[in-house]
């Protein structure tokens, strides 16, 4: 099993209020933090607020992070329902059939559900 060191960032923007996840992968945990310290700077506005940001080993395998075109004006992003758990240091990734169901299983505080237009593509 792979794996890879993931910035893993929470974050409320949508217009529902739900909670966004973000995966990218990176090469070092110091490439990891300077980017935590960017998205910070860009996400200081009062409509986005950060709920997590970090730097983890993962064996998740996940879609690279895109963000919309002006091509993509309109089209609305297939959302994915994952449940994020920290174990012993290691970002765990599942998919859920729903917040809903999501909801029922955390029972950590280093546990989160959040949509995702990134795919899961292997645990």
């Amino acid at each position: 099993m792979k794996t890879v060191l993931l910035m893993f960032l929470l974050s409320s923007a949508g217009p529902n209020g739900e909670v966004g996840a973000s995966y990218v992968e990176k090469d070092s945990v110091e490439e990891c933090q300077q980017g935590i310290v960017a998205l910070k700077e860009i996400l200081a506005e009062p409509r986005f607020k950060i709920h997590y940001a970090g730097c983890h080993q993962s064996s998740a395998q996940i879609s690279e992070f895109e963000h919309p075109g002006a091509d993509d004006e309109g089209d609305k992003p297939e959302l994915f329902v994952y449940l994020n758990r920290i174990e012993e240091g290691q970002l765990l990734v599942s998919e859920a059939d729903s917040l809903a169901s999501c909801e029922a299983s955390i029972n950590k505080s280093e546990s989160w559900f959040a949509v995702s237009t990134q795919k899961l593509l292997q645990q």
